[in-house]
């Protein structure tokens, strides 16, 4: 690793921590939500598995989706990954 300050003066790099935050911050606001979404969804696969021995494969895609978007933030905020998240880029 170089250290320089001339890093310091890439606009790319204040871009992207720009995009970082506004990330964390959106994320901050509605995790509540999501915890939300995620009980609701085990509570309504699990009262489905119940009664038909089998989840609801609608349901079940719809949580996947929001897996993988949740999965795409987290890879973004921790600089895995340089391919924006949505609303900045596609869904997965």
């Amino acid at each position: 690793m170089q250290w320089s300050l001339d890093n310091l003066k890439d606009k790319q790099l204040w871009l992207r921590v720009g995009y970082t935050f506004l990330v964390l911050f959106v994320v901050c606001l509605v995790w509540d939500y999501i915890l939300y979404f995620l009980i609701f969804t085990w509570l309504a696969q699990s009262v489905c598995l119940m009664l038909t021995g089998q989840v609801f494969e609608q349901g079940a895609s719809y949580a996947r989706l929001i897996n993988m978007t949740f999965y795409q933030y987290l890879e973004y905020l921790t600089y895995i990954s340089s391919e924006k998240p949505y609303p900045f880029n596609h869904l997965p």
